[in-house]
């Protein structure tokens, strides 16, 4: 009988909490385990749930308490709550109490992202944006927190590491007005500006360096919008250029890393007109030189990160571009493009020689070649006229595989007179052909391709011909959402009707080449590098 007590005793508290097990969606619906991202287990006693979500491998994913078991929000909950990463780092922390509701959001990285906090009906938000989540690729910029408070914005921050050292404070006033601060290396206030109205007064504002960040340069203006003084600073703290307004000239001064006068460029009417002017890129290193004489450019130097000379690009009488000369971080020349009447004319026109040798070969005037290789060193396209007059082209994906081979031929319409282009091509997708066929005059002849759309990767259009229809399915996340279809003789309806084909239009831009220089270069001809 007394072990029978001791029994009941040991399970009395497993049967207070009743439990419930199920499989849930990333959205927290409940599924089928096929399709579950997470399992949840409820146990519940009085009326107060304890939920635990675990990852389908045991890990925990959440430990929280709600008064409901359909919660939706982390404002549903009660108590302490926790939400993990897969790799067990804490994702969200924080606390309910009395109606109050404060936590902290983090990044897989273990930084904060969100802190909020509510108390009563006043709401406090801090949002943290980094420089290293940013679209482009090796950019480097401040991060940002912006603090808001009942849904208003009190406050931003752009800083490097250190909320208290280098860094741009600005506070809002009102809808239009702004203070801006601005703060060195060692957190010492050293320049504001006030805006009002959107109109900027008199004051200071700071550029900086970054990765570390340091200030680059500081500008004095005036209550009217003018630059008063503007100096420019080498990594190394020392003055490397000085601009100075009066009432007739702006001259900017220029000094070597050692301290040591290099030039001067004179202004006039708020243009460069006689002299030399430098630059420094984001790292403090030379960059640029150009030469200016009576208002035009004669000369401009680009330099590698070693200082070696890595373009030189020379000027004609009549100001336009008529020769850039090439060089190897060696020293040795590389290379010349010549230029005539302001356009490419006879050789190789580089992108740039710090990063790898893509280039547009030019011959009489005329593409001939093209080679585009990627920031990871990966041929991405290439484009060459063969003897017969046609372009081949092939075109490469990220990890270096096949995306495109095609050929484009010009052909002459005995009954227009005018130039058709047809444009022959087979997609490739994992190595594999899987759509081939040839388009004439932006029109799908034959065949079929999948093309993407370039803003939203879940939208993509499939063509096709079929009974002597072109047949487009519009397709999100791969199912058909509308499917229209275009005559094939579409021509014999008149001019009018190409207003509306449209969405039939296929060119060479919507294959997607990997092009870094601008495709608005023409050659000679008036031709761009790829038809849009």
């Amino acid at each position: 009988m007394k072990k029978l007590w001791l029994l009941f005793l040991y399970l009395l508290p497993l049967c207070s909490w009743t439990q419930e097990k199920m499989y849930i969606d990333s959205e927290g619906n409940t599924t089928t385990k096929d399709k579950a991202k997470l399992y949840r287990v409820i146990s519940e006693k009085d009326g107060r749930y304890h939920v635990k979500d675990f990852f389908l491998d045991g890990k925990l994913q959440m430990d929280a308490y709600a008064t409901k078991k359909d919660f939706r929000s982390i404002e549903e909950l009660i108590g302490k709550f926790s939400f993990y990463f897969e790799d067990g780092k804490i994702e969200i922390q924080g606390e309910e109490e009395n109606g109050n509701l404060s936590y902290k959001v983090y990044d897989p990285k273990g930084r904060i992202n969100t802190f909020y906090n509510k108390t009563r009906e006043d709401t406090y938000i801090e949002t943290y944006n980094y420089a290293d989540n940013a679209y482009v690729k090796g950019k480097k910029e401040f991060n940002v927190v912006y603090y808001q408070e009942n849904a208003k914005v009190k406050k931003r921050i752009q800083f490097e590491e250190d909320l208290k050292k280098a860094r741009i404070e600005s506070f809002y006033e009102g809808e239009d007005n702004v203070l801006l601060k601005y703060y060195d290396e060692r957190g010492k206030l050293i320049g504001s500006r006030y805006i009002k109205g959107n109109e900027a007064q008199a004051g200071i504002e700071v550029e900086y360096y970054h990765a570390p960040a340091q200030v680059k340069a500081i500008i004095q203006w005036d209550a009217i919008g003018n630059i008063v003084e503007d100096k420019v600073y080498y990594r190394s703290g020392k003055l490397f250029s000085r601009r100075k307004e009066d009432k007739k000239n702006t001259t900017i001064t220029f000094y070597d890393a050692k301290g040591k006068k290099m030039s001067e460029l004179t202004y006039k009417y708020g243009e460069p007109y006689q002299g030399t002017a430098y630059s420094l890129d984001e790292e403090g290193l030379l960059e640029e030189k150009i030469v200016y004489k009576l208002g035009h450019i004669e000369q401009s130097i680009v330099y590698y990160k070693n200082g070696n000379i890595k373009q030189q690009t020379d000027y004609s009488i009549h100001h336009d571009i008529d020769k850039i000369t090439y060089y190897n971080k060696d020293k040795t020349t590389k290379g010349e493009l010549l230029f005539k009447e302001g356009a490419c004319y006879s050789g190789y026109l580089y992108n740039d020689l710090e990063e790898n040798d893509s280039y547009v070969l030019y011959k009489a005037g005329e593409f001939v070649a093209l080679k585009q290789i990627d920031e990871n060193n990966i041929l991405r396209y290439y484009k060459e006229k063969q003897k017969d007059g046609q372009m081949k082209a092939e075109i490469y994906n990220e990890k270096g595989e096949k995306s495109y081979i095609y050929t484009i031929t010009r052909i002459k319409n005995t009954n227009s007179g005018d130039e058709d282009t047809v444009i022959d091509f087979k997609q490739y997708e994992n190595g594999k052909e899987i759509n081939k066929g040839s388009i004439k005059n932006k029109i799908l002849q034959q065949g079929s391709i999948k093309l993407k759309n370039r803003w939203d990767e879940s939208i993509e259009y499939y063509y096709k011909v079929k009974d002597k229809k072109i047949v487009m399915d519009y397709m999100i996340n791969g199912k058909v959402l509308k499917t229209i279809s275009l005559d094939a003789n579409f021509s014999n309806f008149g001019d009018r009707y190409l207003n509306h084909i449209e969405e039939f239009f296929i060119t060479e831009d919507n294959f997607d080449p990997y092009v870094m220089i601008p495709n608005y270069i023409f050659d000679t001809k008036n031709s761009t590098l790829i038809e849009h």
